[in-house]
């Protein structure tokens, strides 16, 4: 049976797999069917436009054919411009009437708005960075035709666009997200204005730096906001406070910029969010725990999918071994520059976390390569695994001399700034054996796709390949040795090419090692 004899359905889920540009250039060029199959308007629902043709005419007159199509379009401003608004493609019929979500990926500016307005009536997500002269005044004003579910805007003019910001949300009945990144002169009283009185918006994201807790100076009920990210340096404790108590059905909380939140803070948050998912949380500045305890974190917020802790310094093993076994959903994990955490809580992660797709540690230098290896074998369902510029992570196993071995894993001692003494103990000895009871490393993890080990400086050749026979379907990898001369670094690399299947390149050292220059390397030794 020929590949040309398979069902059209089979071949468009083939199809659907491939790059636009092999669309064009290659599946269209094979016969008349699969020309007509690669017009299907299935494969053309999702479209990141760019100049496919050497020739952009060309590249125009083929848009020309799906625009129809396409519900969701992600253009440079100025090709859009030239589909738009230049005369010379009227006759091609290109009027996007399906298009629903429309991202632009460049500065905009000029009367480009104008144009979307005119022509893109069917709309209703809108994401775009606009130029700090650009008149936001006249733009919210045009887009009051429109009904819109999502706005998206990156502005940072010095416009006084308060009031029109108002009614132009007077207008948007259906409007469900409002994403406002920079707005410089955005007030508070605005956005608590916005909160009081547009209930039907139920994902708000502010970055802005002045806003503070008059945003949540109201007793009124929030009960539609479900996602809420603020970048603020004015916004504190008793900010959050107001809010996660006005806010009973908030599923998403990101304050990870929020300098002046405390554990306090936190705590408020595991008292008042029993629906959250994602929580976004961090601060380096912190020296005092004050009645803060993780477990309440734990019994508050059990669906919990997605967690960042970003710089916290006094968070414990035992602490997080018991978070990790009361958040049962989670996927996502983020720990940054939380140093004293140690193998003990990364092998909890793995044991009590099943759904995990993707973890990423920073600048945590108590892991070590045991810990991570433990981590993937019972992750199954992993993807991306995100290791940086942890100097703990060196040789495995039997080589080792942390990790495993480590009685002091779980331990703080004396703090450079306070100068007390904190210690802390894992509740469950027997778990610290059970944790790293395991020793098959033949086991193979076909999920993971990405392994991210940048300036992981300490990490020792032996340890990379061990590393690439656990993961032997990973799709990339990025390394860091400076160690190694440049042959050593291609003799590395081709013995992880060897192992890893799928792998075309790897990151190291900044440099990319191509699976085809090694290749090329290799037969020229051998006609040699």
């Amino acid at each position: 049976m020929l590949v040309t004899d398979l069902p059209p359905e089979v071949l468009l889920q083939i199809f659907s797999y491939l790059h636009p540009r092999d669309l064009v250039h290659g599946v269209s060029l094979v016969c008349d069917v699969w020309n007509e199959l690669s017009l299907w308007p299935r494969l053309w629902k999702h479209l990141a436009f760019n100049l496919t043709y050497d020739d952009p005419d060309q590249s125009y007159a083929h848009f020309a054919k799906i625009n129809n199509f396409v519900c969701t379009l992600v253009i440079h401003p100025t090709h859009l411009y030239q589909i738009l608004g230049n005369h010379r493609f009227a006759f091609s019929g290109i009027q996007l009437s399906n298009l629903e979500h429309l991202h632009l990926t460049e500065l905009v500016s000029g009367y480009l708005v104008d144009t979307i307005v005119q022509n893109l009536t069917s709309i209703k997500h809108f994401t775009a960075f606009f130029d700090s002269k650009f008149d936001m005044q006249r733009c919210l004003k045009l887009l009051e035709e429109l009904q819109m579910i999502s706005i998206d805007f990156g502005w940072y003019g010095l416009q006084n666009i308060d009031n029109n910001l108002i009614q132009f949300l007077t207008k948007q009945s259906c409007l469900k997200k409002l994403v406002l990144r920079g707005w410089y002169t955005l007030r508070s009283e605005t956005v608590a204005l916005i909160l009081n009185d547009y209930n039907n918006i139920e994902q708000l994201y502010l970055s802005n730096s002045e806003i503070s807790n008059l945003i949540v100076n109201s007793n009124l009920q929030i009960p539609g906001l479900a996602d809420f990210t603020l970048r603020s340096t004015k916004f504190d404790d008793t900010g959050i406070s107001h809010l996660v108590k006005r806010s009973s059905n908030l599923r998403f909380l990101d304050v990870l910029e929020c300098s002046k939140i405390t554990f306090k803070g936190l705590t408020e948050i595991s008292k008042h969010c029993p629906h959250l998912e994602s929580l976004k949380f961090g601060n380096s500045t912190l020296n005092e725990r004050l009645n803060f305890n993780f477990h309440a974190l734990a019994e508050g917020c059990p669906k919990l999918k997605t967690i960042t802790f970003d710089g916290i310094k006094l968070i414990y093993d035992d602490e997080l071994v018991y978070l990790f076994k009361s958040t049962k959903y989670l996927e996502c994990l983020v720990l940054s520059d939380c140093e004293t955490i140690s193998d003990i809580a990364v092998c909890a992660l793995g044991k009590y976390c099943p759904n995990l797709r993707q973890i990423t540690f920073m600048n945590c230098h108590k892991i070590s390569a045991d810990g991570i290896m433990y981590l993937v074998k019972r992750s199954q369902r992993l993807q991306i695994l995100k290791i940086h510029s942890c100097l703990g992570i060196k040789d495995y196993i039997n080589h080792s001399t942390t990790g495993i071995h480590d009685e002091s894993a779980g331990v703080v001692v004396e703090d450079d700034i306070t100068g007390t003494k904190q210690k802390t103990k894992l509740q469950f000895d027997s778990e610290r054996i059970d944790l790293f009871r395991y020793s098959d490393y033949s086991y193979k993890h076909s999920h993971l796709l990405c392994l991210d080990m940048i300036q992981c400086e300490n990490i020792l050749p032996r340890t990379i390949l061990a590393f690439a026979k656990m993961c032997p379907d990973i799709r990339k990898l990025y390394l860091t040795i400076d160690f190694l001369n440049l042959n050593e670094v291609e003799a590395l690399c081709r013995k992880v090419f060897d192992i890893c299947m799928f792998l075309r390149s790897i990151k190291i050292n900044e440099q990319v090692i191509e699976l085809s220059s090694i290749q090329t390397q290799d037969e020229s030794i051998c006609i040699t």
